[in-house]
């Protein structure tokens, strides 16, 4: 379902929850040292799940707040490279025969991948720059989030982004990315909270109306200050539905706070009126920390990170020569962001096609399988 980025507000802390891809941690002005500006790095690939094979689709590139970046490259399966435009976005031309295609930035490795379809598996299918006769969701989210991007799966629709038009409660939604068969969006900023009507149309043709439920989750610390080596409970809320919800909460801030089953986890809220569900820390010291959490479905699969991270660790006491810097480059990424699972996976994977020994070997197989 895409991620959700909650506000979370702790005594004697100031920090925003950037939407989308990652976390920020603010600190009050006079606190701040000065920094030099940089150029924002790509942190997220964005595609439509599904992709016509030979057809053009769109996708967008995002940094580490969710910003949408011009003038990144992309490398695409079968040598084809385009470039974000100024809207952060680009075309591009699904491979010829049914498969999956895999997307790379060049600027750091960050990769993205989507289901290729042959056109006849697909439904009505449109030539490029022509219009539809039909515009048809098959599927899309009953529950969203308000600043979630969601996915919407049918036919007719644009490989043109723009050329896409979703709408909730008439509030115009940022197509990132969409391919004839899927879109991807992102709710405009006056969503309101609770039920509303979803809206799809292309070139002025109406895919009709489809009722949703708009939901704001909203985390809640501890009254008071913490100290280091204390417990406490997070309170996440889910409001604009009486039904439970599946979430997936993330750690940001290992070094900081400690969830007891790993810095992934899974919850599901009670419903009702409060739909709220409690979540145990531990205070690993003072200070910031942020964590977030996101819709999923009920029968989504969690890698197991925790399991993942262990193999890493007995890995790591028997390594010898460059191989301990590189598991460790993979075990502060699974620490700071356990969301870029996809370029974890891939390190992992890279590790193991240079032959590591047998022993070592093992291990790293051990947690490159726990993560898929």
């Amino acid at each position: 379902m895409g991620r959700a980025w909650v506000r979370l507000r702790v005594p004697g802390c100031s920090l925003a929850f950037l939407l989308l891809v990652s976390v920020c941690t603010t600190l009050p002005a006079a606190q701040q040292p000065p920094k030099s500006p940089a150029s924002p790095a790509p942190r997220l690939i964005i595609l439509p799940p599904k992709v016509i094979a030979g057809a053009q689709a769109t996708l967008a590139v995002l940094d580490s707040q969710g910003r949408l970046l011009p003038n990144i490259a992309v490398e695409l399966s079968g040598g084809q490279k385009v470039t974000t435009d100024a809207t952060g976005r680009a075309m591009f031309k699904g491979i010829d025969q049914p498969g999956v295609i895999v997307e790379k930035a060049s600027a750091n490795g960050i990769s993205a991948s989507a289901i290729v379809v042959a056109a006849k598996d697909s439904g009505p299918h449109v030539a490029p720059g022509k219009p539809s006769e039909v515009v048809k969701v098959d599927s899309y989210p009953h529950i969203l989030a308000i600043h979630d991007r969601f996915t919407l799966e049918g036919s007719g629709f644009q490989g043109s982004a723009d050329s896409n038009h979703v709408y909730l409660s008439d509030d115009p939604c940022l197509v990132l990315a969409s391919s004839p068969v899927s879109l991807v969006a992102l709710p405009g900023s006056r969503v309101p909270v609770g039920d509303a009507n979803l809206r799809v149309t292309v070139a002025g043709l109406e895919a009709g109306q489809f009722h949703v439920s708009a939901v704001m989750l909203e985390f809640s610390g501890p009254a008071e200050a913490v100290n280091a080596g204390s417990t406490g409970k997070l309170i996440v809320r889910a409001h604009g539905t009486t039904e439970p919800l599946f979430l997936e909460v993330r750690n940001g801030s290992p070094e900081v706070i400690q969830l007891p089953k790993g810095n992934v986890q899974r919850l599901k809220t009670s419903g009702g009126k409060q739909n709220t569900a409690p979540l145990e820390v531990q205070f690993v010291t003072g200070g910031n920390y942020s964590v977030s959490a996101r819709l999923i479905s009920a029968d989504a699969s969690l890698p197991d990170l925790e399991s993942a991270r262990k193999r890493l660790a007995e890995a790591r006491e028997i390594a010898s020569g460059g191989w301990p810097a590189r598991i460790d480059q993979v075990l502060l990424k699974i620490d700071k962001a356990p969301q870029d699972l996809p370029q974890i996976r891939a390190e992992l994977k890279s590790m193991l096609d240079d032959n590591p020994a047998a022993p070592l070997a093992s291990l790293l197989d051990s947690a490159w399988r726990e993560l898929n």
